[in-house]
């Protein structure tokens, strides 16, 4: 995908033929020596390439060579963890690199919580007892199906609005992603809702603004994002992530009392009983629960670590 979306005017490229192995059956384990003996041999290259100081992965698979590779020439590693749940690679990482950092709180003891970093623009966004005190007419519901959409969403979210929408009045700004924009427009098509539907969103800052309530997925950054602003939410976690750890960084924000956990099989009949019962001011005490009291500053962190390192 990267190979794809990058600008490779502007932002320096190198490929590593690297691949996943988990839940990729017995044969693909037994592949595992021989390709990621290959893609450090890879990574060993470009490193010498680029002769950095430092070098930063942030998890996955494909970071994997590139540590080893960095471990080999003596290069400063750093590793950072979007998640609440450490995966399989960056637990290995950790075993070797200089140090970890982690955007959300894991049951590593030797990560240092730091944050996801987050667009600066998400802190024009004014805090929940501005945004919401005083606010009147319809409860404001924002779902983000990410880039991709989400296809659960999409199938069921108009059917439970317009059920809501029976009892009390809504309006909605729903993101679909590209490739199912159209479908949803025809999902939508046939109730009688206030509904905004876009591929994307580009102003981020400006629908937070906007929102009383989230409803969205629970990857680290849209978790990380919510409790940057302050805002409630209802997080479906998408249940066929690796290990499910959307569930545990959506437990992230149930702990803190700022949203509910729905798992996507109960979709149907505990979302509509949500919506049905939630007022603005249920919202607002949400947003000030989940609300970070101090800001996170993870890319500037990450930076002047990486800067400090450098100079001793």
């Amino acid at each position: 995908m990267e190979n794809s979306l990058l600008n490779k005017k502007e932002i320096q490229f190198n490929q590593i033929n690297m691949q996943g192995f988990r839940g990729k059956g017995i044969k693909r384990w037994l592949k595992l020596p021989f390709v990621l003996t290959y893609a450090t041999y890879q990574a060993i290259k470009v490193i010498r390439k680029w002769n950095p100081s430092v070098v930063l992965v942030m998890g996955g698979y494909i970071s994997v060579p590139v540590a080893i590779g960095a471990k080999i020439l003596g290069v400063h590693l750093i590793i950072h963890e979007q998640n609440a749940l450490v995966g399989l690679s960056n637990k290995v990482m950790n075993i070797i690199s200089n140090i970890s950092f982690s955007g959300l709180k894991t049951d590593i003891k030797s990560m240092h919580e730091i944050g996801n970093p987050i667009r600066e623009e998400l802190y024009k966004v004014n805090n929940p007892s501005k945004r919401l005190s005083g606010r009147k007419g319809p409860l404001r519901i924002l779902v983000l199906g990410g880039s991709l959409g989400a296809q659960q969403f999409n199938d069921h979210l108009p059917k439970i609005f317009d059920a809501v929408g029976q009892k009390k009045a809504i309006t909605i700004i729903h993101q679909s992603g590209d490739k199912h924009h159209d479908e949803l427009v025809k999902n939508y098509a046939g109730f009688n809702l206030k509904v905004e539907i876009k591929r994307f969103i580009h102003d981020m800052d400006k629908k937070y603004e906007w929102a009383d309530l989230v409803i969205a997925r629970s990857g680290a950054l849209t978790v990380s994002e919510i409790c940057e602003v302050g805002i409630a939410s209802i997080l479906l976690p998408y249940p066929y992530a690796v290990d499910n750890h959307q569930l545990f960084n959506a437990k992230i924000i149930k702990n803190k009392r700022g949203g509910f956990i729905i798992l996507q099989e109960n979709m149907m009949l505990e979302l509509q009983s949500i919506l049905n019962n939630i007022t603005r001011q249920e919202c607002l005490i949400m947003a000030l629960s989940v609300k970070n009291k101090k800001r996170q500053n993870a890319a500037k962190d990450i930076f002047d670590y990486c800067i400090e390192s450098i100079r001793s």
